[in-house]
C-alpha cells in the first residue's frame, strides 16, 4: 500500500484520455495515496528504472490519481506512458513537493500562472477546493494546447504565441504587464523556468511580497 513513507509501488492504467496528438491523461490505480495538491509523483513503466516527475492533475478526493503527460518522441518515460493500454501496469512513487495551497491563503485572491502542462497542479487545486476566488492564466503555443481549459470556466484566460484566436496573442508574461494586481495576491507559478524567473520579478516590480509568490519549474 502506497502511503507518504514514499515507498514505490504498481497500480495499473485505468485510462489514457487523449488531449492532443501529443499530450494525454493517464488515469492510474490511487491504492492509498495521500497527496495535497499540487504535489507530484514519480512515474515509469514497470520493470524500466527510468521515472520521471508529474504533478498530480487529479482532485483529492477522487479514488483514482491522474497525470497529464506530454509526449516526448525521444523520452525515455513520456512515450512510453502515452502509448500505455489500460490494464497495463507503472511503478509509483511519493507524494513530494512542497507547492500547496495553504488553507490560510485559500480565501485570498489567487492568480494562478501556467506554461504547457505546468498547468496540472493547478487543475489539482481546482478540483479539490471549490470556490476559489482565482484567475488562471495558461500560455501555450497553439490553441489546441488549452487543456481541458471548459473545467475552470471563466476563470481560464488563455495566452498563445504562434497562433490568432486565443485570449491575448503572446507570451504569459507579455500579459502579466497589463496586469494590476489586489496586494492580497498570492501568485502561484508552474512550467517554464524562464517564464517564472520573468514573471517572479514582475509580479515582485507590481508590489507582490516575495512570501506571496509561489513556484514550481517543470522545465
Amino acid at each position: 500500500m502506497l502511503t507518504t513513507t514514499k515507498k514505490r509501488t504498481t497500480c495499473k492504467v485505468l485510462e489514457i484520455r487523449k488531449l492532443t496528438a501529443e499530450t494525454s491523461v493517464v488515469r492510474i490505480e490511487r491504492i492509498g495515496l495521500e497527496f495535497e495538491p499540487g504535489q507530484y509523483i514519480r512515474v515509469g513503466i514497470e520493470g524500466d528504472p527510468e521515472i520521471r516527475d508529474y504533478s498530480v492533475y487529479s482532485g483529492a478526493a477522487a479514488d483514482y490519481v491522474e497525470v497529464l503527460v506530454r509526449r516526448v518522441e525521444d523520452g525515455l518515460v513520456s512515450k512510453q506512458l502515452c502509448d500505455l493500454e489500460v490494464g497495463e501496469s507503472v511503478s509509483v512513487g511519493g507524494p513530494y513537493g512542497h507547492f500547496k495551497l495553504l488553507e490560510e491563503i485559500r480565501e485570498k485572491p489567487l492568480l494562478l500562472i501556467a506554461t504547457g502542462t505546468g498547468i496540472s497542479p493547478f487543475h489539482s487545486f481546482v478540483d479539490s477546493f471549490k470556490g476559489l476566488n482565482f484567475r488562471l492564466i495558461h500560455g501555450t503555443a497553439k490553441l489546441k494546447e488549452a487543456y481541458e481549459s471548459d473545467f475552470y470556466g471563466d476563470h481560464y484566460f488563455h495566452c498563445v504565441s504562434r497562433e490568432d484566436g486565443a485570449d491575448f496573442k503572446g507570451r504569459v508574461t507579455d500579459y502579466l504587464k497589463t496586469l494590476d494586481l489586489d496586494p492580497e495576491t498570492n501568485a502561484f507559478l508552474c512550467g517554464n523556468c524562464d517564464m517564472i524567473y520573468e514573471a517572479f520579478d514582475m509580479l515582485q516590480d507590481k508590489g507582490l511580497p516575495t512570501a506571496q509568490i509561489h513556484t514550481e519549474v517543470y522545465f
